[in-house]
């Protein structure tokens, strides 16, 4: 009798399991909120960051310091954050069908092998932490109550800041120069895999800078739209209010979703520069803050400042897809005597990525009061970070010829033209997965009122799909997309989660989000690709629809028709006018 009651209460678990994946799966299909959608999304942040954000290694002598953050109890170690990402990753793949690749191996247990640093010095490395060997005591010691975690990031004694977060702009990065040939798009929209063109250096590009901010990775689960735009922005600000060169070279696989083993490790790994080694990022907390959260602050001496040899690999990533931020290149002598700093990992999550007041998010998803402002409507939670990136953008951010090429040949004629970022994949572990059914109301209304072509961009086979075989045929007829797409999930995966190249996949949403950036109107939710659309064309915000707001739920097809459109005709100055009734 005990062996059967066994087998009917396994076989109650097995039914209860098929029909909670069944009933995700449906939900996912139909662009449906899971349920309690508030509290999925706040815990699998929790899950895969900590309550706002993972914490990690620390640089040298952090631990002799006084601007380091003090803690009631130790931080999560490095190797647990990594099993919590492991696991959220295979709880993803749980929507995986027979034909997908097979999701990655969980991380093993114990010790993990840290990530090769991206710049190695002929100098002694740096000494071992000593939490390393204590981690799994001091998270089985944990009561599950993450607000201790929380703790290792708030300092009554870190540096009360109350400077200018947006210094006004300096030099502008150049527009590239280039042709382009409409004849030649078959060959424009093969797959570039070749390195960077090298550039020489100019021997000035440090003059009248402090110190060069290298820019060396990011958290370890973004993709395009978050790391080449959400966090990049943020290093950039932070290089701006402190007068430090930013140098963009990533050349470490620790940014999975972008790095590309093959493509980003070309070139010669022999390579030396010299630079100045004993300044660090600091900590500083805001007055605004009475739980005194703590963010990356000024830079701080911590030795005397000595000369250093850095080794340095690979192509550095960022010049496959954009123009060099400046003209600074390894090897320039106006920088042999500044100070090269970095940011450590707890200082991008979740020092900047959470606590810090000037870095841009794409949604809410921290509990900072005077950061996240519940109090207010999203669009004006969103207007100060879109101007301030956008600005940021202006001055350093550019596509190369190559991605410019792209988007001309997939989208060649942008006037009076209605962009659509439908967001799939994994997103619904922490937002709302909006159906193409809403896109369509406001695409039939375009189409009806005189639009020209409706740019799709997408990570979903599902949406395309959707669109072509089930949309009005009028309707379907003004879609146009970028072909031969690889990067498409047919459930909840993410589109880098799939097995295609990280290099494909950074070209095909960088792509999409450069048509975009060229739309008349955008139809969007909540996605750092589509902040970074509004980033790089900022008047595009006046013409946009977050149909993920709850605050916009006026902005229905019928303010479409009479407030949006009639914006593509008049001038700029009458926008606010149609708009918002102004005199």
């Amino acid at each position: 009798s005990m062996v059967v009651m066994v087998a009917l209460l396994v076989l109650v678990v097995q039914i209860a399991m098929v029909d909670r994946e069944q009933s995700a799966e449906v939900g996912l299909q139909e662009g449906l909120k899971p349920a309690n959608p508030r509290k999925m999304r706040k815990g699998k942040r929790n899950k895969r960051k900590g309550k706002d954000g993972h914490s990690h290694k620390k640089s040298e002598s952090e631990s002799e310091d006084q601007s380091k953050p003090k803690s009631k109890s130790k931080s999560k170690s490095k190797r647990a954050h990594t099993r919590d990402r492991e696991s959220d990753r295979e709880s993803q793949h749980e929507h995986k069908n027979q034909h997908e690749v097979e999701p990655k191996p969980k991380a093993k247990q114990g010790k993990e092998k840290e990530p090769e640093p991206q710049i190695e010095s002929q100098d002694e490395g740096d000494e071992p932490s000593e939490e390393d060997g204590s981690a799994d005591k001091e998270e089985e010691g944990q009561s599950g109550d993450e607000s201790e975690d929380d703790d290792y990031f708030k300092d009554e004694n870190a540096e009360l800041v109350n400077w200018d977060y947006y210094p006004k702009l300096k030099q502008v990065v150049k527009d590239p120069a280039f042709t382009f040939d409409q004849s030649k798009c078959d060959e424009y929209l093969k797959l570039d895999t070749s390195p960077p063109k090298p550039r020489s250096p100019t021997h000035t590009a440090c003059n009248d800078y402090a110190g060069v901010l290298h820019i060396q990775h990011f958290d370890q689960g973004g993709a395009s739209g978050t790391i080449f735009f959400q966090f990049m922005v943020g290093f950039l600000q932070w290089a701006d209010q402190h007068n430090y060169l930013p140098w963009i070279h990533m050349d470490d696989g620790y940014t999975k979703p972008i790095w590309d083993p093959v493509v980003h490790t070309q070139g010669p790994n022999n390579r030396t520069f010299q630079g100045m080694a004993g300044m660090e990022v600091g900590w500083a907390r805001d007055k605004r803050d009475p739980k005194n959260n703590i963010f990356p602050g000024k830079p701080v001496q911590k030795h005397e400042l000595h000369k250093k040899t850095y080794k340095l690999k690979g192509t550095g990533v960022w010049e496959h897809y954009f123009m060099p931020p400046n003209d600074f290149v390894p090897g320039d002598k106006s920088c042999e005597g500044k100070p090269f700093v970095k940011f450590n990992d707890d200082h991008i999550v979740p020092g900047m990525h959470s606590n810090a007041p000037w870095a841009p998010r794409a949604w809410r998803f921290s509990d900072i009061k005077y950061i996240f402002k519940n109090d207010i409507p999203l669009d004006e939670w969103f207007e100060p970070q879109r101007r301030h990136a956008a600005e940021t953008v202006k001055r350093y951010i550019r596509f190369n010829p190559m991605m410019e090429r792209r988007a001309s040949c997939i989208f060649p004629n942008s006037k009076f033209s209605l962009g659509m970022h439908i967001r799939h994949g994994d997103k619904w572990i922490e937002r709302e997965v909006i159906p193409p059914a809403t896109f369509l109301r406001y695409a039939k209304a375009f189409v009806e009122n005189g639009g020209g072509s409706i740019f799709v961009a997408t990570d979903s086979a599902l949406v395309i799909e959707e669109i072509m075989e089930k949309w009005p045929k009028h309707v379907a007829d003004r879609v146009v997309r970028q072909p031969a797409v690889a990067g498409l999930s047919r459930n909840g995966t993410a589109a880098f989660d799939i097995g295609v190249s990280s290099h494909r996949t950074n070209v095909e949403a960088l792509t999409d989000l450069v048509a975009l950036s060229k739309c008349t109107f955008l139809l969007h939710g909540l996605s750092a690709l589509s902040e970074a659309a509004l980033y790089m064309s900022p008047e595009l915000v006046d013409r946009s629809i977050n149909l993920e707001d709850e605050d916009q739920h006026y902005k229905d097809v019928k303010y479409f028709v009479e407030k949006m459109i009639p914006l593509a005709k008049r001038s700029k100055d009458n926008r606010r006018r149609i708009l918002y009734g102004e005199p």
